[in-house]
């Protein structure tokens, strides 16, 4: 693909093609021709830059820091999926909680439930200052 001039003129003939179309229903035959035919110029050499910086990044001669893979059919040719043995790290965890010590330093931690700090209480709130309240909020809604 970076070698080939036949991209050039795939370029520029479709470039060619487009401009003439676009012109040729606001202009008489030959400026659209003209216009075509700068057009055609025109991408043919925007192929030869793109063509310049594909070659930059892409590159065509190998490296010598990177090994040949030509060489060595078997480089890059498997994956190991396999995935550690990490049984003895789970025996350790599984122990752990057998002793009754759920922390790395050993001690043991017992259950407790889970009991959240209530926000707001009740109890100790004037029933006639309840009884305001609501009657402000009833009267805000209407």
């Amino acid at each position: 693909m970076l070698g080939s001039v036949r991209w050039n003129l795939a370029s520029g003939i479709s470039g060619m093609l487009l401009t003439f179309l676009a012109s040729f229903g606001n202009n008489g035959f030959a400026v659209s021709c003209l216009r075509g035919l700068y057009a055609f110029i025109a991408f043919f050499m925007l192929g030869y830059l793109i063509r310049v910086v594909l070659r930059g990044i892409v590159g065509t001669a190998p490296s010598e820091d990177w090994p040949d893979i030509q060489a060595d059919p078997s480089v890059g040719g498997q994956v190991d999926f396999s995935t550690p043995d990490e049984g003895e790290d789970l025996n350790g965890l599984l122990r752990a909680q057998l002793d009754g010590s759920d922390n790395a330093s050993g001690e043991a931690v017992g259950f407790a439930p889970f009991q959240p700090k209530k926000l707001a209480s009740t109890q100790n709130l004037d029933p006639e200052e309840l009884a305001n309240a609501l009657r402000h909020l009833s009267d805000s809604k209407e």
